[in-house]
């Protein structure tokens, strides 16, 4: 029975990143347990820490993957604490990432706790802008912004928002997402002039 059970979990371990999805299921159930639910205009946050499986070549500091990585766990526990995966799924619908831009203002190095802060600010039909932060806790410096655009599929933003507080008053668009935007159209220009 061990030989079975452990063949199993080799096999899942090779065919299936195991880590990434015990993490999502970690992440969301801590946040169920010990969290209040927020509203759409709230920032919600979550923890990490920068351990020898996180870090680039030179074993000094956090690899750029692995900063897209921790994006999802913050953004999954940011649908889940201000109930729009629960209003995504009631019509079957689904939200994609559809563009982001990181910029990288100093390394988190090994062995340094860190929080990603995630907040929607702004939104349209069917699109979500979300601004994420990385942050070290030891000297509270925003080491890396993203900004991602989400494409809602089968639900709009009324749908979507529907029982969630603070949805009532939509943002200003901030000036940087209206030239990501621009910067966003002049590239997909580019792209159907090749094809």
């Amino acid at each position: 029975m061990y030989c079975i059970l452990t063949t199993i979990v080799a096999l899942l371990y090779m065919l299936f990143d195991v880590n990434y999805y015990l993490r999502v299921v970690f992440t969301i159930l801590i946040g169920r347990i010990f969290q209040k639910k927020y509203g759409v205009r709230d920032t919600t946050t979550i923890y990490g820490f920068c351990t020898t499986q996180d870090v680039d070549i030179f074993l000094s500091h956090m690899n750029n993957a692995r900063y897209v990585r921790e994006l999802d766990f913050a953004r999954f526990h940011f649908y889940d604490r201000t109930g729009i995966y629960a209003n995504i799924k009631a019509v079957d619908g689904h939200a994609l990432q559809g563009a982001s831009s990181i910029r990288y203002r100093r390394t988190i190095p090994i062995f340094t706790a860190y929080k990603v802060e995630t907040k929607l600010i702004y939104w349209e039909d069917t699109t979500l802008f979300i601004e994420q932060k990385f942050i070290t806790l030891n000297d509270g410096f925003v080491r890396a912004v993203v900004l991602s655009r989400q494409n809602l599929i089968n639900v709009n933003v009324d749908r979507l928002f529907q029982g969630i507080p603070g949805a009532d008053q939509k943002p200003e668009c901030p000036e940087e997402v209206k030239h990501w935007l621009q910067s966003i159209e002049i590239s997909s220009a580019k792209l159907r002039k090749k094809d």
